[in-house]
């Protein structure tokens, strides 16, 4: 785009006399020769053929040679592929006369440099003033539309306040009405361009970058493939307690035995969940935060190296620093290693040997996923590599599931609690290829987890956040294996010069389903100290003994010096969690 180009301000009303003008003139003069403003060979660009065209901007006056200033979109088919295809090029031109934006033209190349216009008829009634708000019989919540930026200008801001821009769109659709809507975004968005929109639920438009749209979409992708592929936790870590037991159906391999071993100690008991360490602890050490924590043991390892630190070495004698595996891991002598991490298959086994279960700080990277990870590698290691493929596992350490056909129905963002799917029939099996495979499904279903909190963490246009963290706990019940679902959700305002630190709103949801007490879910919100909580049953028996318990719940919670706010019991399961909504038009998803 030519950075001498200017857009006018957006106005309401009707332009004035040079606009009003350009309009007339432009309707007169049906054929404009248009002049390109930058080198090009526009014979070589159109192949000679006629091409359509929009102009996306206009100067408002003429310039110095007395030429008004165009941006063209030209849209050209290309009809002799198969499929037949199509190109889109911006393009800036001279005109002498004005057109207006939005003027529809078809166009031919008449020499290397100058373009030959005709202007199209408009199909379209005139517009009214820009709709601030959508019909909501038209345009009903989660309906998918486009409009086109037609204008934009920069909003005054207030002092600490972020800067925003006023745009005005054309509505693109099927009917012969022009609509136009008034938006506002917290980004500028150059005339032209073509916005996809998710109408929220009171009628906000929810618009999502390009780079944006691919990441949702590779996000649907995993969360439809974590969902279909994921177990509970309960038939593996039943399974590995029996061969713990009786090891007679495993090989005689110490690895194997002791990866086991190493899932086996990240369960935590129920008294260990009675403390707020156990609890974070816990949480900790669920597998939800292995990328992160991998990546912080990396940006440590790979400091030590370029400080020169020497490096450390296990018992055996395997170092553990970033030169285990050089030279692969170095690039040349005295540069930064790119990948300071051991190999996957060593990493996992070193992290899980020195860790110790139930410290008070635990290793990074010594969690759940880290040890079921381990596990699949030393099963795929001690399988025949045709096995792998009857498994319907891939032989890469890092692919954790099997390859299925994608489900019709995609899995969204919100989903909690996950539902159970145990897996009876591998759990009872006790080959190798079956505690592969319920290994690979649990942990699908942390990864789905992991999934779900990206999906629900998001930044608003007006600076406030929603960040989601949803994760698992598998722990042990007596002689039996359960689990508790945890979401945590923290909201937080704009800061501003008031609030330079404003106070976020968290919510805590647990659900978890006990024998003698059913499905049951707690919710509990907390501002600052006030704290309010709710507390759901499907079974009418357990919603009684709740209801008896409320008295001693709010005052533990007295206890800690918080300010009980409203304390109650429902019958069934709570509505989904709460997405935050933005109230403005275009609310960029980061």
């Amino acid at each position: 785009m030519s950075p001498d180009i200017r857009l006018p301000p957006t106005s309401l009303t009707q332009p004035a006399a040079p606009a009003s003008a350009a309009q007339a003139r432009s309707a007169d003069a049906l054929v404009v020769a248009l002049q390109l403003l930058r080198p090009i060979d526009a014979l070589a660009l159109l192949g000679g053929e006629q091409a359509r065209a929009e102009v996306i901007q206009s100067s408002e006056r003429p310039n110095a040679n007395g030429q008004f200033e165009l941006l063209l979109r030209i849209s050209k088919q290309h009809l002799g592929t198969a499929p037949a295809t199509s190109t889109t090029t911006t393009l800036p031109t001279s005109s002498p006369q004005p057109l207006p934006s939005g003027s529809q033209l078809l166009i031919q190349a008449i020499a290397q440099n100058q373009l030959m216009a005709a202007l199209q008829p408009s199909t379209t009634s005139p517009a009214g003033p820009p709709l601030t708000r959508l019909d909501p019989q038209q345009f009903p919540p989660g309906s998918q539309l486009q409009a086109r930026v037609v204008e934009q200008q920069p909003l005054p801001a207030p002092d600490g306040k972020i800067a925003r821009y006023q745009l005005v769109a054309e509505l693109v659709q099927q009917s012969a009405a022009q609509t136009l809507l008034q938006l506002t975004s917290s980004r500028p968005v150059a005339p032209g361009t073509l916005l996809n929109a998710t109408v929220g639920n009171q009628g906000e438009l929810r618009v999502q970058s390009a780079g944006e749209q691919l990441r949702q979409a590779d996000l649907l992708q995993g969360l439809r493939e974590a969902l279909q592929r994921q177990g509970s936790a309960e038939p593996l870590l039943t399974r590995l307690q029996t061969l713990v037991s009786n090891p007679q159906p495993l090989p005689a391999v110490p690895q194997l035995h002791q990866a086991i071993q190493n899932v086996l100690n990240q369960i935590v008991s129920a008294p260990q969940l009675t403390t707020a360490s156990g609890v974070a602890n816990a949480v900790a050490q669920s597998g939800a935060f292995l990328e992160s924590n991998l990546a912080q043991l990396a940006n440590i390892l790979g400091r030590q190296a370029a400080a020169g630190t020497p490096t450390a070495t296990t018992s055996q004698g395997e170092p553990v620093g970033p030169s285990a595996g050089a030279p692969a891991n170095a690039t040349e002598a005295g540069s930064r290693p790119t990948n300071p991490l051991p190999a996957l298959d060593k990493l996992l086994p070193l992290l899980a040997s020195l860790a110790s279960p139930g410290a008070a700080e635990p290793l990074a990277g010594a969690d759940l996923k880290g040890a079921l990870l381990g596990l699949l590698v030393t099963l795929q290691q001690q399988m025949p590599p045709g096995s792998l493929q009857t498994a319907g596992l891939p032989p890469g350490p890092w692919q954790q599931a099997v390859q299925a056909a994608q489900q019709q129905s995609a899995s969204k963002p919100g989903l909690f609690p996950l539902p159970s799917r145990a897996l009876q029939a591998l759990g009872e099996s006790g080959d190798l290829g079956s505690l592969l495979r319920l290994t690979a499904a649990l942990l699908s279903r942390i990864q789905h987890h992991q999934l779900q909190s990206m999906g629900q963490t998001q930044t608003f246009s007006d600076g406030s956040t929603q960040t989601t963290w949803q994760l698992e706990i598998p722990l042990r019940d007596g002689q039996q294996f359960n689990h508790v679902q945890m979401r945590i959700q923290r909201d937080s305002p704009a800061p501003d010069r008031e609030q330079p630190e404003p106070v976020p709103v968290w919510e805590v949801r647990l659900a978890f389903n006990l024998d003698h007490l059913g499905s049951l879910q707690a919710i509990a919100r907390l501002r600052n100290d006030r704290v309010s909580s709710e507390l759901w049953a499907e079974q009418q028996p357990t919603l009684a003994l709740l209801n008896s318990e409320l008295s001693t719940l709010r005052d533990r919670l007295l206890a800690k010096g918080l300010d009980v706010g409203e304390i109650s019991c429902h019958c069934g399961t709570p509505p989904a969690p709460r997405q935050a909504v933005q109230q403005t038009w275009i609310d960029e998803v980061t």
